[in-house]
């Protein structure tokens, strides 16, 4: 039995976002269902690896989201602390698994069911909210933050040429809206 189901009350409405969602309720089942038996320390490393990669890649995706504007700076202060202290802990337990405690996962779905249960029903719903409200065309919004993400590892050159682009086509939805 799961610990956690996704249903459609978790939903919020960004694909990407929920998708990524349905990823991490997937990691906390299999870090469930691994405490029935020996987990091993092989595998509560690569889960810990993985959690910390989803940590960096979502929350990156939500503040990238959240920094293009359209949320009230009180929501994004409280959201970018909540992605903090959930860093924080994560890296706390992974240390304490790494100086040998090796009942870390316990603790660790306990968090993160909370955290699934308020985090994302309730604040990131509000950004959602504030998103929508403030940009209509998401979707056109999550290309543009893709796109910036993606200019990082470009060369100097071909990251003016992008933001270039993306700025005519920010105005160019300005203008239809």
């Amino acid at each position: 039995m799961n610990v956690i189901e996704w249903t459609s009350d978790f939903a919020l409405g960004i694909d990407e976002i929920d998708e990524q969602h349905r990823v991490l309720v997937s990691m906390i089942n299999a870090l469930d269902a691994r405490t029935h038996g020996d987990p091993g320390p092989e595998r509560t490393r690569r889960l810990l690896a993985q959690l910390s990669d989803y940590v960096r890649d979502h929350f990156g995706l939500e503040e990238r989201l959240m920094g293009g504007g359209g949320c009230s700076p009180d929501l994004i202060a409280r959201h970018f602390a909540a992605h903090a202290h959930f860093r924080s802990v994560l890296r706390e337990l992974t240390i304490d698994f790494e100086k040998g405690r090796r009942d870390v996962t316990r603790p660790l779905i306990a968090y993160l069911v909370d955290w699934f249960l308020h985090h994302i029903v309730v604040v990131d719903r509000a950004m959602t909210h504030q998103l929508d409200a403030a940009e209509p065309d998401l979707a056109g919004r999550l290309a543009t933050v893709r796109l910036q993400h993606l200019a990082d590892e470009l060369p100097e050159a071909e990251r003016r040429l992008l933001a270039e682009r993306l700025s005519q086509e920010q105005a160019a939805r300005r203008a239809a809206n």
